[in-house]
């Protein structure tokens, strides 16, 4: 009776020592949509390269080798090969020193998640562990955990890390003398290892292949080629691409293998392009970008920080301004409620109908020109003209059907979301361009394998959205893409310069650039949509590959080359006579003004309704002054939240530049 109690007593400590952490601390790794490792991150404990390593993710050849080799009854046992163990217990005892140890894999994985030292009282917990394990688990988990966390040299841990570092290539492919060697090395990991004791490599790696070839795993002829085979002398850089997504990815899934569609040639590019510009921008700013393939509905390329130094976020994924990126969204929903033709005739005037004039990007108007024109040159006025169509709050409400995208400060819904005071993530906008390719169905795109995906929502027309790529198509080219005709694309820049975004869409991919300060402030640099960010839209889309992307043929009165009769001049007589008309007081139109002791500029005006909004040298201020930076002429406009406004020109001067000359 004491002695049942005793063993049981022994058992339930030995079994107590288990510690699994091992493997549930292993490295974070993410893959691509091949199954090629793209980022990772080390072990939490360790810091080792321990990458969790299935059955399925290794050849067979290896697993026939470690089991004639390490444990040759291991689907017989129960985790201890007793008759082997006696075996070895006999040897060791004539022998007077420990000369061989008879452990099966199970009691190899006792052994390093219990961290023993090796003693015959540990040996014989380790008879326990691994009954334990083995009767637990499985004899399928066992050897999963020891292809984890068997020691492969240096921090290496695992068949898959170690084929990794010491190949360049995962244990799918891997040739009998690799098998052999991964097979020899972690019996004296730092004795065997091929980048400080050839000799020793060789000879164990060999002697595998001698046994293997015994035990018939392997023919004569491939023992005896194999035998010739060398093994690389140092270890290989595993690929990383922490800065394109890792950031992001690591902490979202709690499984630590995430596998994803994405593509390693476009994960590369991505890498290259965010070198590039970190070597040639180094100010703060931070490219990111997102590559999505309509074709599978996949996402096939993320960049979420061009500089981990400056920000670790992943901003693809951050809601921030769009600039005039939802611009055609406008169009698109007034095409098709047929208020709009693109030959309709739209106004770009300064003092039209009160409408709010924060000035073009160009800082000129170009009058009467059409919807589509209007559209291609991103003009602000008749981009309030076309909301002012659909209004507003349907706009919001279209664009967020079926969740939000979309967010509007306060939910204060007006004019000014057409302009970018509202923000979206990234994603959601290269979300809604890809609508526009697809003819107004807006699908979800998977990032991970097995993600479920929300229903197809249909958001527009297929004539509306189909009219509206086309346009889109005559974007004017940045300097890189003058021939790049069939890309169809937008750019925007947010009103203080801290954004500046490109989204289009050739073939079946569509892609959204964005460079931007993180922390909202602006650099001295000032970057925008067309001039930075439209080059590295059109670098990214010429290097990538493409699938055919047919559409049927369409026939709506939308391409037709004259606009109906009803749609020739869009004019909102309603706002000719406003009694609630905004009008700047002071200064006057070419006055000259000094701020005040606070560096101020106050602009006083009358009119209006609710909430008003200051433009000042492309800055949007939610109060009645600004403060200029530098000296000169300033176009500062004001809008309340229905649309009215009034704009002036006037010249800043500091204190100095008053004095007599």
């Amino acid at each position: 009776m004491a002695v049942t109690a005793a063993v049981a007593v022994f058992s339930y400590n030995a079994i107590s020592e288990i510690d699994l952490s091992k493997i549930e601390r292993r490295s974070h790794v993410i893959y691509d949509v091949n199954g090629e490792v793209i980022a990772y991150t080390l072990s939490d404990d360790t810091d080792s390269y321990r990458f969790y390593t299935r059955i399925s993710d290794v050849s067979p050849l290896y697993i026939e080798m470690l089991i004639a080799n390490e444990d040759r009854r291991f689907y017989d046992h129960i985790g201890v090969d007793f008759s082997a163990l006696l075996r070895a217990l006999f040897k060791n005892i004539s022998s007077n020193r420990i000369t061989s140890g008879a452990s099966t894999i199970a009691m190899q994985v006792a052994k390093i998640t219990a961290g023993h030292e090796r003693t015959y009282l540990n040996k014989l917990k380790e008879v326990v562990q691994a009954v334990y394990l083995t009767q637990k688990y499985g004899r399928d988990q066992i050897l999963e955990w020891y292809m984890t966390v068997a020691p492969f040299g240096s921090n290496i841990e695992g068949v898959k890390a170690a084929s990794l570092k010491w190949f360049g290539h995962l244990p799918d492919k891997l040739t009998p003398s690799e098998a052999a060697f991964l097979t020899a090395l972690p019996r004296a990991p730092e004795h065997i290892r091929p980048d400080r004791n050839h000799k020793a490599t060789l000879y164990y790696k060999n002697e595998v292949l001698r046994l293997s070839y015994e035990k018939g795993v392997i023919s004569r002829d491939v023992w005896q080629a194999s035998i010739q085979d060398d093994l690389p002398a140092k270890q290989f850089v595993i690929p990383m691409n922490s800065l394109t997504l890792g950031n992001y990815l690591f902490p979202r899934i709690k499984d630590r293998e995430i596998y994803t569609y994405l593509s390693s040639e476009n994960q590369k590019l991505l890498q290259q392009i965010a070198a590039t510009f970190h070597e040639d921008h180094n100010d703060g700013a931070v490219l990111s970008a997102v590559i999505l393939d309509s074709a599978t509905h996949r996402v096939t390329g993320i960049l979420g920080s061009s500089d981990l130094k400056t920000t670790q976020m992943c901003l693809p994924f951050a809601q921030r301004s769009p600039g005039s990126t939802l611009k055609p969204f406008a169009y698109a929903l007034a095409f098709q409620e047929r208020k709009l033709h693109p030959n309709t005739l739209l106004h770009d005037n300064s003092k039209l109908f009160d409408v709010w004039n924060p000035a073009n990007y160009s800082g000129t108007f170009s009058g009467k020109v059409t919807a589509a024109k209007a559209l291609t040159s991103s003009l602000n006025l008749p981009a309030l003209e076309v909301i002012g169509m659909v209004g507003p709050q349907k706009f919001i409400n279209t664009f967020n059907s079926g969740r939000k995208r979309i967010f509007v400060k306060d939910n204060a819904v007006d004019y000014s979301v057409i302009l970018g005071s509202p923000t979206i993530t990234l994603m959601d906008l290269a979300n809604l361009y890809t609508m526009l390719n697809e003819d107004g169905v807006l699908n979800s795109f998977a990032l991970y394998r097995g993600e479920p995906r929300e229903k197809p929502v249909a958001m527009l027309s297929e004539d509306s959205a189909r009219i509206t790529y086309e346009i889109l198509k005559t974007t004017h080219r940045p300097y890189n893409a003058i021939g790049f005709r069939e890309v169809s694309y937008k750019t925007g820049t947010s009103s203080k310069f801290t954004d500046a975004l490109s989204v289009g869409s050739y073939m079946n991919n569509t892609v959204a650039v964005a460079i931007r300060f993180p922390d909202n402030k602006p650099g001295a640099y000032r970057y925008a949509g067309y001039k930075d960010a439209a080059p590295i839209l059109f670098n990214i889309l010429a290097n990538i590959r493409t699938s055919p992307f047919s559409k049927k043929p369409l026939a709506s009165d939308l391409f037709t080359v004259k606009s109906p009769e009803a749609l020739t001049e869009a004019v909102a007589h309603e706002k000719t006579v406003d009694r609630h008309a905004l009008r700047i007081i002071f200064p006057s139109n070419n006055d000259t003004v000094m701020p005040d002791y606070n560096g101020r500029v106050f602009i006083k005006y009358t009119g209006g309704e609710g909430k008003i909004y200051l433009t000042a040298g492309e800055r949007q201020y939610e109060t009645d002054y600004f403060e200029p930076e530098q000296e000169g002429i300033y176009n500062v406009s004001l809008m309340d939240e229905n649309g009215r406004s009034d704009s002036i020109s006037f010249r800043v001067v500091f204190g100095s530049s008053m004095m007599p000359q």
